[in-house]
């Protein structure tokens, strides 16, 4: 059997990639990587979202920013579609390659509420763990750097043009929809994290209080 491993953009950017690769193959996996374009297919399947909305998108890759706004500001003019987050069509990908024939794979992310995520999916042979999950279990004890910005920031959608709006905080969703800001355009860009994953509660080795 092989233990395959895909260690998420946010935690790989903490370590020397040499180091972190000699880790987890010491403790028994094989890491691995995706081939598909997955930023460029969840970014044309918004584009595709805003060319048939008839109200404003709400970005769907960070879960907990899409539960928040869904729950706290839901209005008729906002449109939640089914697009899943980039780390979930990794994990579709690798799953269909990798977790067969006895094998299992891992699959790392930079919160909580994406491994709830692809808890959900109930994919075989293939289990996901926040990067302190798999860290603890395992024994990682290397030393991470400290992140000032995040592998994948805020501007995801920049291309698409004014009709975009980029909040990352929950604070910043609530001053917005205060505003009413969400009536005069096509997209909300929502991290939850403020600046991005490099903040999430699965790799903070402190999660800060609220």
């Amino acid at each position: 059997m092989t233990n395959y491993l895909w260690i998420n953009p946010v935690s790989a950017a903490l370590y020397e990639w040499e180091e972190l690769d000699q880790a987890v193959r010491e403790q028994g996996f094989l890491p691995v990587q995706c081939q598909g374009n997955h930023i460029g297919l969840v970014r044309e399947k918004y584009r595709t979202a805003i060319a048939g909305a008839s109200g404003c998108v709400v970005d769907m890759r960070c879960p907990m920013a899409a539960d928040y706004i869904k729950e706290r500001f839901d209005q008729p003019e906002l449109l939640f579609p089914p697009i899943q987050p980039i780390l979930i069509h990794c994990a579709l990908e690798l799953q269909e390659r990798f977790a067969r024939s006895g094998d299992v794979l891992t699959v790392t992310t930079p919160c909580a509420a994406l491994k709830q995520l692809g808890d959900g999916l109930g994919l075989a042979a293939t289990t996901f763990q926040t990067w302190n999950e798999f860290v603890q279990d395992h024994g990682i004890t290397l030393k991470r750097k400290a992140l000032e910005k995040s592998p994948i920031p805020p501007g995801f959608f920049d291309e698409f043009g004014k009709d975009v709006y980029t909040l990352s905080s929950h604070k910043k969703f609530d001053a917005f929809f205060l505003e009413q800001k969400h009536k005069n355009i096509k997209l909300i860009e929502a991290l939850y994290c403020e600046e991005g994953c490099h903040n999430g509660d699965g790799i903070l080795e402190e999660v800060p209080a609220e």
